[in-house]
């Protein structure tokens, strides 16, 4: 079951696998499944007995909360066949007039025994189980009345019996039903004994009997203050100390009841203890305590029990009782009882202050150190340091006593000491020079300060405190108190050295000790001042420095030897020079070298006391580096061919034999070893050209570079024009993609375009490029193509103030006739980008200019009759002098000049054509517009009548302007009849020689008549009224704004016949025409 319950719990068939796999054996490893389970588990704790004790929960009751039960498993109250039942129990109780004991009952080691209790009276339950071996656990589970949830509480296990307690509040109220479960903890968590794998042989399994009793506890607990003794432990008349009597009663078969005791000063709280007791059966169980006050004052005590639950059940209290601070106890020592004078010494302060709590008399739970001390050193000094150091200067007897204070402001007993001082050794002196003691002689130089100490020196009494006296031997002194070090130097000396005798006097103010020693001193030889390594180049003077000083005389022979042959001459070298000289006795010679390389140079003085020194000088001379220089090149475009042209030089060496290296920005590699080179650079941009030498001994030269600005070219704009065209006609729209278009060129003289209005002309910038060498040849717009042209924008202007476009190709059209100039700018990749322009210019057709003239000769034709037409027409593009042609197939090259787009297919700027419709009220040719009806054949008229005819005049490249006329076709009849006065023209009134005279006359007497005859005459008066026939009403359009008269119009016209329009009950009026030139 245990193996099921964690199998339940703690992820499956995969859990027992990680359970087997796990080398730790027993309750370790279920330890270990318990802290690393499977994904989905449930918590039933980490350690053997919280697992064991969710496990126990769960085989008595099978409860579906959490880890109090299986998930998998449908358990039995009772045990039948077929099915799982839960653990039966141990014991039962449901009646409680009396205490319940169980029967004594075994338990084996990991077995378990289950008790169940209910029908509680709403008072405490009080639980104990009692084993006979120690290693017996459980737990107290209670169901909640309300919520039907279980609670667990362990057993509270007695360190001292072994038995378990536990306590269920609100026993048949809050809670209705309670479980006890014990277990038996055994070492051996798997094994049964006499199984040699659990590493145990012999004995047998462990077992051990337990008894549960269980009670309802109708009262709780009470404590009682039985009596409060104060007395005096520190024997100082002040009650310093006081014991406490208390009892403690239950009425409980057995209950462990926690007592707190306190102690308050000015109702804060100072101390308290805490431990338990046993009671039951209503016996007091009587217990004594002991207090003792940090300080003195007024105290109260205080008392409080708390059952196992930690609930208080009872308290009580004394009245204020005055207790004195019992003083503290001083302890301590001294380093010495018998010491020399100015010697330290130590005094070691302790003690103790003990107060507060203790079950035992004379036991505290509290024992603190003293907050201050107080010595009294004997010499009229005191100390309030711990652990003082003092000195004596004074010999004699003193007394030394410690005082210590605690918390409360007592002092302790005084502890004192006696301690004996005197002056009994003599200061054995010592003196040293540079930490080195002077036995007999030490040597020094003339003039050569030396310190002298005598630090070394040992005496009781301090050095500051002592008298020093120096006596040099040359006939000085000096001495002083505390003059323990001091400095001094002779002057004389001689080879052989000057021995002087150093006489130091030493009094410690009880002896006085004199200490001898000698010194000699020795003349001092040239001293070397610089001994450094010196660094010069070939073919240059470098002066010798000062080498050697004489500290007490001065040098008066130098000799230099050289270890090989150099210049001495100071001046400027060159290879040419004498290089021979291998020696000099000058002070500071100029020396100069011709090879490079690490020389030796030796050097000896004499002073003049006949002393000489020497030493070795090493100069290490340098090969001089050679010198790059080319001239500054000037600044340039990727079309300039620079030649840079070396002119450097060795200074010390031979210029032919220069090795030269040039490093220009963009090669692909260094240009070594040429004197000049060639080069041109394919892409705008800053460079820099350097050029380095190095001489034959590997010497390279600082380098020399110049930087050179090349120009970027500006991008170079081309511009193309097309337009579509289908089955020979221009197309007025843009076409789609797959539309079989015939590329038209339209093009004049200039290059420029020549088109009709708003016709599309697709501008082509996509051949623009970067005028860089880079790019040249290459076509492609895209900049991730590798054959890109280098140019980023395209930038379009059509000349008619539309906005700009952009874009390598872009459509167009023009609504208004006229020239216009459209700029293409492009903008290429350099820098911030660089810009060209270009433009062309885009004739938009002005439509042909027909001129008034009258078509026909006459006033009218007759019917049938073949007529000639008048026409008179001009082209302003013609007339400006404006001359272009179309390209019909911008594909094909019609002219073989290697060019498709310039063939003069067709010329667009030739005469005019010519179009009639010679009725325009009759659709000839069907296409729903009568006025397009432009057929040619006889121009004779068959019917009678007015006709409208059309004139349509259009360019080369379809613009139109077209013009109407009204003809008059009469018929034989007609033709030959003397005409009607409304019928005559303004050509039949044009006056002959013959008639001129009566003509005249005729003028002058309608002009009269006109005078005369004013009045209004029928046709007026008709006229008048027939404004009246109209039924004319004004009216409004929509939105307030006045409107059209809006008015019944007259019938239409129809066509009269000749004797009807002569006439005059017809109402026919005559036009009046006029001919057109």
């Amino acid at each position: 079951m245990f193996l099921m319950y964690l199998a339940d719990k703690l992820g499956g068939g995969a859990a027992i696998s990680s359970l087997v796999a796990d080398t730790a054996t027993g309750g370790v490893g279920i330890e270990n499944l318990a802290r690393n389970p499977q994904a989905g588990s449930t918590a039933i704790g980490e350690t053997m007995s919280d697992i064991f004790a969710n496990f126990t929960a769960a085989v008595a009751l099978d409860s579906a909360q959490g880890a109090f039960g299986f998930s998998n498993i449908a358990m039995t109250a009772g045990c039948v066949t077929g099915f799982i039942c839960r653990t039966q129990m141990s014991g039962y109780r449901d009646e409680w007039q009396n205490t319940w004991t169980s029967p004594a009952q075994e338990l084996e080691g990991w077995g378990m025994r289950a008790y169940k209790f209910a029908g509680g009276t709403g008072a405490p339950l009080n639980l104990m189980v009692q084993p006979t071996q120690f290693g017996v656990a459980g737990t107290v589970l209670a169901k909640d009345s309300s919520t039907g949830t279980w609670s667990m509480n362990s057993l509270r296990i007695d360190s001292g019996t072994g038995a378990g307690t536990g306590l269920v509040h609100g026993f048949g109220n809050t809670t209705d039903e309670v479980w006890v479960i014990a277990w038996y903890e055994s070492q051996v968590t798997d094994c049964d004994y006499n199984f040699a794998s659990c590493g145990i042989t012999t004995g047998s399994y462990p077992t051990t009997d337990i008894v549960v009793q269980a009670g309802i506890i109708t009262d709780p607990a009470e404590v009682d203050i039985m009596g409060i003794t104060p007395f005096d432990r520190d024997s100082d008349n002040l009650d310093d100390s006081v014991e406490i009597e208390l009892e403690v009663t239950s009425n409980a078969f057995f209950e462990i009841i926690e007592v707190t005791f306190e102690a308050f000063l000015n109702n804060t709280l100072r101390d308290s203890i805490t431990f338990a007791v046993t009671a039951g059966n209503s016996i007091p169980t009587e217990e004594s305590i002991w207090f003792t006050p940090p300080e003195t004052g007024d105290w109260t005590f205080g008392v409080d029990i708390r059952d196992i639950t930690g609930a208080v059940i009872d308290t009580a209290f004394t009245l204020p009782i005055e207790l004195g601070n019992m003083e503290p106890v001083a302890t301590g020592s001294t380093s010495t009882a018998i010491t020399q004078t100015w010697l330290p010494v130590s005094m070691f302060g302790g003690g103790f202050d003990v107060w507060g709590f203790g079950q035992l008399n004379q036991s505290y739970s509290h024992n603190e150190t003293p907050v201050a001390y107080n010595w009294d050193l004997g010499d009229n000094s005191s100390s309030g340091l711990k652990n003082p150091v003092h000195i004596y200067t004074e010999a004699g007897n003193y007394t030394i006593t410690l005082t210590v204070e605690d918390i409360g402001g007592f002092y302790s007993e005084t502890q004192s000491w006696t301690l004996t001082v005197a002056d009994t050794t003599e200061p054995i002196p010592e003196i040293r020079v540079d930490g080195v003691t002077i036995t007999d002689e030490v040597v020094l130089l003339t003039n050569q300060r030396v310190l002298f100490s005598a630090r070394s020196t040992v005496d009781n009494v301090p050095h500051e405190q002592m008298d020093f006296t120096w006596n040099w031997g040359d006939g000085s002194d000096e001495g002083g108190q505390g003059l323990v070090e001091t400095s001094h130097s002779y002057v004389d000396g001689s080879a052989d050295g000057i021995v002087y005798t150093l006489t130091l006097t030493v009094n410690d103010g009880t002896f006085v000790v004199e200490h001898q020693v000698y010194v000699r001193v020795l003349n001092r030889v040239p001293r070397q001042i610089f001994a450094e390594e010196l660094q010069t180049y070939t073919l240059t003077p470098l002066e010798m420095p000062d080498v050697f000083t004489d500290d007490d005389g001065h040098i008066v022979e130098y000799l230099w030897t050289f270890d090989s042959g150099v210049n001495l001459s100071g001046r400027g070298m060159t290879l040419t020079s004498d290089f021979s000289a291998s020696s000099s006795v000058s002070r500071n010679p100029t020396v100069g070298w011709m090879t490079p390389g690490l020389k030796s140079v030796t050097l000896e003085v004499t002073d003049d006391d006949g002393n000489m020194s020497s030493m070795t000088l090493m100069v290490r001379v340098l090969n001089q580096r050679p010198v790059a220089v080319f001239d500054r090149p000037s600044d340039g475009s990727v079309d300039t061919d620079y030649f840079f042209e070396s002119m450097s030089f060795d200074p010390d060496g031979d210029t032919s034999l220069l090795q030269t290296r040039w490093n220009i920005t963009g090669a692909d590699s260094e240009i070594e070893n040429v004197s000049g080179v060639h080069y041109s650079f394919t892409e705008p941009g800053l460079y820099t050209v350097s050029l380095t030498v190095i001489d034959d001994r590997g010497a390279e030269s600082a380098t020399k570079s110049y930087q050179i600005r090349i120009a970027n070219p500006l991008p170079i704009p081309m511009v193309e024009f097309m337009q579509p065209s289908a089955n020979g006609s221009a197309l007025h729209t843009i076409p789609n993609d797959g539309d079989e278009v015939t590329w038209w060129v339209p093009f004049v003289e200039d290059g420029g375009a020549f088109i009709a209005p708003n016709c599309p002309l697709k501008l082509d910038g996509s051949a623009s490029y970067d005028a860089d060498p880079r790019f040249v040849g290459r076509h492609s717009t895209d900049p991730d193509d590798a054959e890109w042209n280098g140019i980023t924008r395209w930038i379009w202007d059509f000349g008619d103030a539309t906005p700009q476009v952009e874009g390598p190709m872009v459509w167009h059209s023009w609504e208004r006739p006229g020239t216009y100039v459209v700029t293409l700018t492009v903008v290429d990749g350099f820098e911030g980008g660089d810009t060209n322009t270009t433009s062309i210019t885009v004739h938009i057709s002005r439509a042909p200019e027909i001129e008034q003239i009258d078509p026909i000769d006459s006033d009218y034709v007759t019917q049938g009759d073949l007529v000639l037409l008048n026409h008179s027409a001009y082209d302003i593009d013609l007339i400006e002098g404006l001359e272009a042609w179309l390209d019909s197939d911008a594909s094909d090259d019609s002219d073989g000049d290697g060019i498709t787009t310039n063939d003069r297919d067709i010329s667009l700027t030739s005469d005019l054509t010519i179009y009639w419709d010679l009725n325009a009220m009759v659709d000839s040719d069907q296409d729903g517009d009568p006025r397009n009806d432009f057929l040619w054949g006889n121009m004779t008229w068959y019917q009678t009548g007015e006709i409208r005819i059309v004139l349509q005049v259009c360019d080369g490249v379809g613009v139109c302007a077209s013009e109407d006329y009204i003809v008059t076709v009469l018929s034989a009849e007609e033709e030959n009849r003397q005409k009607s006065w409304d019928e005559l023209t303004w050509k039949d009134f044009i006056p002959n020689k013959e008639s001129a005279g009566l003509l005249s006359l005729v003028a002058l007497v309608l002009v009269l008549g006109w005078l005369v005859m004013r009045q209004k005459d029928e046709d007026e008066i008709d006229a008048e009224e027939m404004l009246e026939t109209y039924d004319v009403q004004e009216v409004e359009a929509e939105g307030g704004l006045p409107g059209m008269d809006q008015h019944t119009p007259p019938p239409q016209p129809k066509y009269l016949t000749v004797d009807e329009r002569r006439n005059k009950e017809s109402g026919y009026v005559r036009p009046i025409r006029t001919r057109r030139r």
